[in-house]
């Protein structure tokens, strides 16, 4: 019988009416690699951060190596060897990779020997394959850098037992190979590590044994030999309706659909300056038409997060034009773009989404506080009327919420997302503009977005869709963009898909 280095007990643990996590009995053994899948909100993360201190649960028990032990922050946690990657990286922007390596660490006299930490450091990193900077700027740094200096920064405080928090969300595919290599390593060298994810296909690939949450509770546990796409879907979701496909990924049928002659929104020869914090634009030139889906694949930081700001704020734009339904908006606020019938979700849903502390229906305000239903005398903001919409937007688009009133911070990642494309169908809407809008959701949030998105072109409208994830953007769309270091490097009609040549143009190929 294996023996089990972490056994969680009874945990309970619930935020205001949320319950977050009810009556959790989880188990890892030593030397596995240990899935924790769950779609948004399941409580995995949760479950995570009380065994990292990070959070103290309402009941149950903690053993680690058979031993009962308290664990109150994450310092208990570091002594008893456990360590912790977090989906949102943790590291200090302005500090060296070194120095984020070495903060927090306790050496007699507050004297440290860089060289002797440093020959320690690369001993770690040579073990694991590694190979990155140590003396640059984290911020100056890809996601898979960053992630490799935290996992090092883990092992060189002593972790045994390492967490993975949503490990691949900023990756690309090859980081994404390469980290499942670290894994293996990183078995090989002793340590035991979970692996938390909302992805079937990862857990597939990388994991010994995966644990299912759903709504705080445990489904099941699964063996290597036992997960089967159709296996993990059934704990997952205990939904009927979901289409199961070999990719892991929503199948959405999309119907052909006749596009308008005249396009919604075109670039033409659009430029924006390079700068030290990015790649700028050079002479982006496509049309969108209403009825269909444009996506733009592109591997981030070449350009894609440039393009998404020159469209909401064309004022950025150095020379070319943008026209939306027929008038030039380049000397248009963002504000008047939006009352033209763009809207616009972001990419990073918390950074620049959402205001965390307010609450929902403030949230869905947001972007529409000018218009003329939501004011009232002396321009007050007629709050009822906002609550009443927010009330709305919640029902159609299924939040998980106890009411509107809820701060927004306390809402699962998928359920955020959900109430920010929302916000954008407030009005009938001509373009909606959105960037990566299933990063980091589970499958059936995933579904969810997929089919507002084909209602959305099959009702008139026209979808810009940026995104990362070929695979998505080949189900959904009509024409892709392949955008590269600020440049168009091809444009790709639906009957003319070439996962292979767009994923090589996607990198400089």
């Amino acid at each position: 019988m294996r023996e089990n280095i972490v056994e969680l007990k009874n945990i309970r643990k619930v935020f205001g009416e949320v319950v977050a996590l009810d009556n959790v009995d989880f188990s890892v053994y030593k030397g596995e690699i240990h899935g924790l899948l769950g779609e948004n909100g399941a409580g995995k993360s949760t479950l995570m951060n009380i065994l990292y201190g990070l959070y103290t649960p309402d009941q149950g028990d903690i053993y680690i190596e058979g031993k009962k032990v308290k664990i109150s922050s994450p310092f208990d946690s570091i002594k008893l060897g456990i360590g912790m990657v977090h989906q949102v990286s943790t590291l200090v922007p302005q500090f060296t990779g070194i120095e984020n390596i070495i903060l927090g660490t306790e050496y007699d006299k507050y004297k440290i020997n860089y060289e002797k930490e440093k020959e320690k450091i690369l001993s770690i990193s040579k073990e694991l394959g590694f190979e990155f900077p140590l003396d640059i700027k984290v911020k100056d740094l890809s996601a898979g850098i960053k992630q490799k200096i935290e996992i090092v920064r883990a092992l060189f405080r002593g972790a045994k037992l390492l967490i993975l928090d949503e490990p691949t969300t900023s990756l690309v595919e090859s980081e994404f190979q390469q980290l499942l290599k670290t894994l293996k390593t990183l078995v090989e060298k002793g340590v035991t590590v979970i692996f938390i994810t909302h992805k079937m296909r990862e857990v597939i690939l990388a994991c010994d044994r995966v644990t299912v949450l759903r709504k705080g509770k445990v489904q099941g546990t699964l063996n290597k030999d036992e997960m089967k796409i159709e296996s993990i879907v059934k704990l997952m979701f205990q939904e009927k309706d979901l289409k199961v496909t070999e990719s892991a990924l929503p199948k959405v049928e999309l119907t052909p659909q006749k596009k308008s002659e005249k396009p919604v929104l075109v670039l033409k020869n659009v430029y924006v300056e390079q700068t030290e914090k990015s790649i700028g634009l050079k002479d982006i030139s496509f049309e969108l038409y209403k009825g269909e889906i444009l996506g733009v694949a592109s591997v981030s930081g070449n350009g894609e997060k440039e393009l998404a700001q020159v469209i909401v704020n064309p004022k950025l734009i150095k020379h070319g034009d943008i026209i939306l339904d027929g008038e030039s908006i380049k000397n248009l606020s963002t504000i008047e773009v939006f009352s033209r019938g763009l809207f616009y979700t972001p990419e990073d849903r918390i950074k620049e989404g959402i205001l965390p502390e307010a609450p929902i229906y403030e949230n869905i305000l947001l972007g529409h506080h000018h218009e003329k239903r939501f004011l009232g005398n002396l321009n007050f903001i007629k709050w009822d009327e906002v609550r009443k919409v927010s009330r709305d937007v919640i029902n159609k688009f299924n939040v998980y919420t106890p009411s509107e009133e809820l701060a927004i911070r306390r809402l699962s990642g998928g359920n955020i997302q959900k109430v920010i494309i929302g916000r954008a169908f407030v009005n009938p809407i001509k373009v909606l503009l959105t960037h990566n809008p299933t990063s980091g959701l589970d499958f059936s949030t995933v579904e969810f977005i997929f089919r507002k998105l084909v209602e959305t072109r099959d009702s008139g409208s026209g979808v810009l869709w940026i995104g990362e994830d070929l695979d998505e953007l080949l189900i959904l769309c009509d024409r892709i963009v392949v955008l590269h270091k600020g440049e168009i490097k091809g444009i790709f009609e639906r009957e003319k898909f070439d996962k292979f040549k767009m994923g090589l143009l996607m990198i400089g190929g």
